[in-house]
């Protein structure tokens, strides 16, 4: 027989298990507004005009200066008058060295002055894909903004820059911010990316401090995801768009994007037939909200670092980082104070011990199961096509993992104990994460402040009232934390994501004692029968849904290599992380194997001579008392991009590149990549301590896309997996000693 308190104890964790599945719902864009100053369909016309038949245009092609032309054109058609800043440029970072033609376009809405405003997004795509969303979208909301307000009277000057090589390296913000004279007269940018096809933009960065960002975000429209555990996760990830070149201005900052569809990411799919017009309205439309409150701020003195999060995208949460802090000791002392206060000793251990153990056995589960599900699946990606079926197995296992806790440890605690101990947890585990980063107190402070005054209602005997508040608090931490776990989920991939349980975690120490009977009268079994059996369809289903499909494919790129320094010749290389595709294996004879300087493995099989040029010559190696120069020429006349390497035991002193002096101040240089047709050519000058030897050179030349010899391989990819990032193409790789160059005269 199920009694009463076993179907309310399963009842509430089925509905946090559901919640958690479907969370994402939260995280939608909402539909276009007809009735906005943003026009959508005018905005998405341009892009289109723009983008023409959607070829991929990466930096300095002949593609790019054609979406170039093009977008030139739609400024003009606007009546504003474009400037084009067109140059070579180069710049260095720890080993390395990166060097392109640059042109990036911009224009002034208003007249030129000082403290204006910025709409910054960039134009050119990766070699995979033509860039609809990533960064279509950006320049296409970029202009539509300037539309609406060009007749308006604006307190700031506003201004529209829109970069080139953002995917070669923030280069062209890189070079805004370091030689553009224009880049004095900014104080404040709204920047504009995309991740992804589709979903709700998100504020993925602000400034530091960042009070006047966060007076810009209270906007007219629906708010953009907001949240500074966002906003400080993003920081601490290896990622980086324009903004961060930006930030190196110390001015205010509001970074968005969208990131829903992540599968067509840096792929074909990135195309106009899969973005949705949703996103393209709702992050143009907060991009519009943030401009026109940046373009009000007049005050530019000393700003706060503010806490904040977003209700439902329409109110925003905000209190000061250390008030932030604050709430969360109160919190945790006073949940503490009641879970010790007239209880015996074995009770108050357990009812501390019980919600900490509950959490951590979930996250053990959780990411066990996770990593058991990987090594069992043959794929990287195993939950890309169907999340839900992970999503599922992660909220099943905390759930499950919890109750356990709870019957094998709280028997007979008074509720007074257990409220207190998972309020205690919930204030002290959130008071470690706020020590680490600051930002994760927005999903936490103001829920444990509402806990503390709940365990003072509890403490004077109005135990009626502190069940009211307290259940309000769960409401609070939930529509907070749902949405911003289903976006970082998102960020991270559903692979990665089984620590975001910890929230299914977090909702039952809290809420449990509502139902949980101080008798212990419960049916373990039926209790622990609903999550068990829901980990076990979700584990299965996790080990047979299909990892990849046309909607969210595998990445997967066909590249022809020739290293000319190998006795194995040329070959088709496929990448080895995963198994071939079944239509792929059976075309040719592959073996998994590794190439010349990267660690990681491929599947080869012979092919073709590369029919394409690659020579390099010595124009001079002189040695002083203190110095040996060497002058280098290489000439890959069909290169998009080529880069020289050389000994790890050479460093210079002085290098230039095409006539350009390289920043070497705290760089160890050791290589150079030159991007785009300027780089068909390249001289390049080194400066050495006079005893340096040097064995030679390793240069690689990459040329995007493939020969028709390919067709059979790209005829036998399937559907559901496409080139990403630089996409397919060919390499070819040489190497040179010094004794071995052709001496030329200078």
């Amino acid at each position: 027989m199920i009694n009463n308190s076993t179907l309310k104890l399963a009842g509430l964790t089925l509905l946090l298990i559901f919640a958690y599945l479907f969370r994402g719902v939260s995280a939608q864009a909402p539909a276009v507004d007809p009735d906005h100053p943003f026009d959508t369909d005018r905005a998405l016309a341009r892009l289109e005009r723009i983008l023409g038949d959607e070829t991929p245009h990466p930096v300095d092609s002949d593609a790019n200066d054609a979406v170039l032309a093009r977008l030139i054109t739609e400024i003009e058609a606007l009546g504003f008058e474009p400037f084009v800043r067109d140059n070579f440029h180069c710049r260095t970072l720890r080993r390395q060295a990166r060097c392109m033609r640059l042109q990036n376009v911009g224009f002034w809405v208003t007249e030129p002055g000082p403290n204006a405003v910025m709409i910054a997004s960039h134009h050119d795509s990766v070699p995979a894909g033509p860039g609809a969303s990533d960064d279509g979208a950006g320049y296409a909301s970029s202009l539509e903004i300037a539309a609406i307000l060009k007749d308006r009277e604006l307190t700031r000057p506003l201004l529209v820059l829109i970069t080139d090589g953002e995917e070669a390296g923030l280069m062209g913000a890189h070079m805004f911010a370091r030689t553009d004279p224009l880049a004095n007269q900014i104080g404040a940018v709204v920047n504009l990316e995309a991740r992804g096809v589709r979903g709700l933009s998100s504020l993925i960065q602000t400034s530091h401090p960042n009070e006047r960002d966060i007076a810009a975000l209270i906007s007219e429209t629906r708010l953009p995801i907001s949240n500074s555990l966002n906003t400080d996760i993003y920081e601490l990830m290896p990622n980086d768009t324009d903004m961060t070149e930006f930030l190196s201005l110390q001015i205010d900052a509001a970074n968005l994007a969208y990131a829903e569809g992540v599968e067509f990411y840096h792929t074909p799919g990135d195309n106009l037939a899969n973005m949705d017009k949703r996103a393209l309205f709702n992050i143009g439309a907060n991009a519009f909200s943030i401009t026109a409150a940046y373009l009000d701020q007049t005050e530019t003195g000393p700003e706060d670092q503010l806490l904040y999060a977003d209700l439902f995208g329409r109110v925003l949460l905000v209190l000061p980082v250390w008030l932030g802090g604050v709430f969360l000791v109160i919190g945790a002392i006073l949940s503490l104070a009641l879970t010790v206060r007239r209880h015996g000793r074995g009770k108050i251990i357990r009812a501390v011990a019980t919600p900490v153990l509950a959490i951590m056995a979930g996250l053990i589960l959780a990411t066990a199961v996770t990593m058991l599900i990987g090594a069992i699946r043959s794929e990287q990606l195993f939950g890309s096509a169907y999340p839900m079926a992970l999503r599922g197995t992660h909220a099943s296992a905390m759930a499950l993992s919890c109750l356990a806790s709870y019957l094998l440890i709280a028997k007979n605690v008074p509720k007074a104990a257990l409220y207190g101990g998972g309020w205690f947890w919930f204030s002290a585990l959130a008071l470690i994460a706020f020590v680490f980063v600051k930002g994760s107190a927005s999903l936490f402070a103001l829920t444990a402040i509402t806990f503390g005054i709940a365990s003072i209602l509890f403490l004077i005997q109005r135990q009626r009232a502190g069940e009211i508040i307290a259940f309000l608090g769960v409401l609070l931490f939930a529509a907070i934390a749902f949405p911003t776990t289903a976006l970082g989920e998102t960020g991270l991939l559903i692979e990665n994501a089984a620590p975001f349980s910890i929230i299914i975690g977090f909702l039952l120490i809290v809420a449990l004692p509502a139902v949980w009977p101080e008798d212990a009268n419960v049916n373990s079994s039926a209790l622990l029968g609903s999550p068990a059996l829901l980990l076990s369809g979700f584990f299965i289903a996790s080990l047979i849904v299909p990892a990849y499909t046309a909607e969210a494919p595998r990445g997967f790129n066909i590249v022809h290599v020739q290293d000319e320094n190998s006795e194995r010749g040329p070959v088709w290389t496929l990448p080895a992380n995963e198994p071939l595709p079944k239509e792929v294996a059976t075309i040719a004879d592959f073996e998994r194997s590794s190439l010349a300087g990267s660690s990681r493995p491929y599947f080869v099989t012979p092919g073709p001579e590369i029919e394409k040029a690659l020579t390099a010559a010595l124009l001079g190696d002189e040695t002083t008392a203190e110095t040996r120069q060497l002058a280098v020429q290489i000439a890959a006349p069909d290169a998009d991009y080529t880069a020289l390497t050389w000994s790890i035991d050479a460093v210079p002193t002085a290098a230039r590149i095409n006539g350009h002096d390289l920043d070497l101040e705290g760089i160890d240089l050791r290589n150079v990549s030159c991007f785009g047709r300027s780089c068909r050519g390249i001289t390049l000058e080194l400066t050495f301590p006079a005893e340096t030897e040097l064995p030679g050179f390793s240069i690689d030349s990459y040329t995007f896309g493939l020969p028709p010899s390919a067709d059979f391989l790209k005829d036998a990819r399937p559907d559901w997996a496409l080139p990403v990032h630089y996409g397919d193409m060919q390499m070819l790789r040489t190497r040179f000693e010094i004794d071995g160059f052709d001496k030329q005269d200078n």
